[in-house]
């Protein structure tokens, strides 16, 4: 038996409620998942998305083709359904991307603040800041931040007020440059509430 004709069986059953089917296709169609998720695996390992999350949005689209496909269609459940997956996991990938740079665009970058000599805490957010007093933190305060940081902020943190750029930081420690960033944006958010 082909596996067209196989295919058109198990969605007749599906159509009868066969959990059995249904599971059957989708063990089937799960190397075809995971083919397209390879395809776009670099992408979607910048975005910082996990390949088990672009698994269920291809499961998503797996899901849709089986309830919408007709058997009548000139196209075979096998190309419907890898385009209805593909679509899916790529406009997971596409959403990702707008709210990575969405929050990378109103980012500010701190490298000009902290290439000076003055390396203080209170010069890591003075000029970037609306709402934090204009005093100096004091070691107290700092103590406080360190304590509230993950280890990898607790790094950043140290490596800025050792005066490295985000560049210099994002080799120290073996992420992109983005990544930096965004962990600053963290740090910076902690630093205002400790200020509050």
């Amino acid at each position: 038996m082909n596996n067209e004709k196989l295919d058109e069986e198990l969605l007749k059953e599906v159509e009868e409620e066969n959990t059995d089917a249904l599971e059957e296709l989708i063990t089937k169609y799960s190397p075809k998942i995971n083919g397209i998720i390879n395809k776009y695996k670099q992408k979607a390992h910048t975005l910082g998305l996990d390949t088990k999350d672009l698994y269920q949005e291809g499961l998503i689209g797996l899901i849709k083709a089986i309830k919408t496909y007709k058997q009548e269609k000139d196209a075979s459940f096998k190309t419907y359904s890898t385009i209805l997956i593909e679509r899916e996991i790529l406009d997971s990938i596409k959403t990702n991307d707008r709210i990575k740079y969405k929050t990378l665009n109103s980012a500010i970058s701190l490298d000009n603040y902290l290439e000076t000599e003055d390396n203080s805490l209170y010069s890591f957010v003075s000029d970037t800041r609306n709402t934090i007093d204009s005093d100096l933190i004091n070691e107290e305060e700092e103590e406080e931040l360190k304590k509230q940081l993950t280890e990898f902020e607790l790094k950043v943190f140290e490596l800025k007020m050792d005066g490295k750029t985000n560049n210099e930081i994002s080799l120290i420690l073996d992420k992109n440059t983005r990544s930096i960033e965004n962990t600053i944006q963290r740090i910076k958010i902690k630093i205002k509430e400790i200020n509050k």
